[in-house]
């Protein structure tokens, strides 16, 4: 499985979100690389545990500036956002259980996840907050 790469192509227009998009998938790769490199249990769980963590400050993030400036899908948005947080403690629970296999599934997880949400659900707001004036 190959790990998404950030390119300017997933860009939503808006600094501080792109910037923390850009970190999200760092940390995945961070994480792909711990996991591939048989690194200490301890430490792939370090790391998922920042991951997740960092997610929810972005997700914060963007609900802020969804609050600020009315954002119309503002309630779906933050269901995907509630959805992730779900399965994200639902694989940590996992990870605490050393269930066999967990690896892969949470790679592909992440991946798939992050790019679709990028690509499809990010890319929604863009209008409406550059419509705002938020860049």
């Amino acid at each position: 499985m190959e790990m998404v790469e950030w390119s300017e192509s997933m860009s939503v227009g808006i600094a501080k979100i792109d910037e923390q998009h850009c970190r999200l998938i760092q940390m995945m790769g961070e994480l792909d690389a711990a996991i591939r490199e048989k690194a200490g249990e301890e430490m792939v769980e370090d790391i998922l545990t920042n991951l997740f963590n960092y997610a929810q400050v972005h997700f914060a993030v963007e609900e802020e500036l969804f609050r600020k400036h009315k954002y119309p899908e503002m309630a779906l948005h933050e269901l995907e956002h509630q959805r992730f947080i779900a399965k994200a403690f639902a694989f940590k629970e996992k990870l605490d259980a050393r269930k066999p296999g967990l690896s892969l599934e949470l790679l592909t997880f992440l991946s798939s996840w992050v790019l679709n949400h990028i690509e499809l659900t990010d890319k929604r707001y863009c209008k409406h907050l550059h419509g705002c004036g938020v860049s």
